[in-house]
């Protein structure tokens, strides 16, 4: 039986790209075989407005649920329990009734009241793809369906559309509903709206029982780079989740504010890794040289991103006094952190530091030579000149264009 389901949906495949009428995609959106009828979904998906005609046959496909594996289809859908792709006949016939356009939006406004949830779900998947703004309404309405899976696809159609009349429905959403996934979703489309006046509901969603919840909180806060976010975030970087803080920390770089600096130095003493190394990004994003010691102290961290990271953010600081660490670090195991303490020291510009790349020169590793090379050609000290002519007949083309440059830099 297994072979024979598999021999269906390979003549489906090959006849499809032979150029299937629309007649016959649509005779199998009734296959018995749920495969068949997913393809058969994409490929009109593929007709774009040219497949106008299937809308009422896709429409009634919204509710099929059945789970398909592998489809040969552009489209593929959402990882299962077993790490395989994953998708059904519905989720398909909603993606097609998108593609083909707002020829469409009539009959999936009259889907998103109809008898089954998983069509209402597709038929709110569909419409915010379309990024009809005259959606906002009949899907702000889904917020009181009964099933969290409806609610949750409307939050993130809402944030799709990206339309001011969302803004209201959607805080109701994040501070009301008794879903976490909804909630979740209500912070990321609060986040895709970037409106201001979501500053308050997403700061208070830092505190939400759900770690999901206060991480994409965090994130919406970030994406609206507002000032007034910054003492709700601070107190967020001692959060139970790890998670949650490394998303805090990225949430305050981005926003940029000097005012973060005490929790986020703090923060270079995390337990997590992934905690320390988003923190030394944000660190570097501030720029502001009370960091430059506790970021030094990062080069010596026990993982290798932490070292990278905080070099990288030496060198945005630009302070000579993150200089001796950075030369140290020329000498690190990793050579992604070499390389990147040679870009940190060619930004802060020491001269003291040429002889220390002089001898990054001389690295095993071409990306760390070419680096140190583009560093020295950046601070144009004639010490460089002999290093910089053996690079010339280095092994890498690239070293040897880079220590071209700095060479036509020094001897100017």
């Amino acid at each position: 039986m297994n072979i024979l389901v598999g021999f269906v949906v390979l003549l489906m495949g090959s006849s499809a790209q032979a150029g299937d009428s629309l007649e016959s995609l649509m005779q199998a959106l009734s296959s018995e075989d749920a495969a068949a009828r997913a393809e058969a979904a994409c490929r009109i998906g593929r007709l774009g407005f040219r497949a106008k005609g299937a809308v009422t046959a896709l429409v009634e496909l919204l509710s099929d649920a059945s789970a398909v594996e592998d489809i040969d289809c552009d489209h593929r859908g959402w990882h299962n329990s077993a790490g395989r792709w994953e998708t059904s006949p519905g989720r398909q016939a909603a993606r097609a009734l998108a593609d083909i356009g707002n020829r469409s939006f009539d009959p999936l406004v009259l889907a998103l009241d109809g008898s089954s949830w998983v069509a209402r779900k597709n038929a709110a998947f569909a419409l915010g793809r379309l990024e009809n703004e005259r959606a906002v309404a009949p899907l702000a309405a889904l917020f009181s369906d009964a099933m969290p899976a409806v609610r949750e696809q409307a939050a993130w159609a809402l944030g799709r559309i990206e339309h001011p009349d969302a803004l209201a429905p959607l805080v109701d959403a994040l501070e009301k509903d008794s879903h976490d996934r909804v909630r979740e979703q209500a912070a990321w489309a609060l986040g895709r709206l970037e409106d201001e006046s979501a500053v308050s509901p997403l700061a208070a969603a830092l505190q939400d029982t759900s770690a999901r919840v206060r991480e994409q909180a965090a994130w919406a806060l970030g994406k609206l780079d507002v000032r007034s976010a910054v003492p709700a975030l601070s107190k967020a970087l001692s959060d139970d989740e790890a998670r949650v803080r490394e998303q805090v920390s990225w949430a305050l770089g981005k926003i940029e504010d000097k005012g973060a600096l005490p929790a986020l130095i703090a923060a270079m003493g995390d337990s997590s890794d992934d905690v320390r190394e988003q923190t030394a990004w944000a660190l570097g994003r501030i720029e502001d040289e009370s960091a430059v010691d506790v970021l030094v102290k990062g080069l010596g961290d026990g993982s290798p991103d932490v070292r990278e990271q905080s070099a990288w953010a030496l060198g945005r600081i630009e302070s000579s006094r993150g200089r001796d660490g950075l030369e140290q670090a020329l000498s690190d195991a990793d050579a992604d952190v070499r390389e990147q303490a040679a870009w940190a020291l060619g930004r802060i510009a020491d001269r003291a530091a040429v002889p220390a790349l002089i001898r990054a020169l001389g690295d095993k590793k071409s990306d760390v030579r070419e680096q140190a090379a583009w560093a020295l050609g950046k601070i144009a000290d004639a010490r460089a000149v002999d290093a910089l002519g053996d690079a010339l007949k280095d092994e890498e083309a690239d070293v040897r264009e880079q220590a071209a440059w700095a060479l036509g830099r020094v001897t100017r």
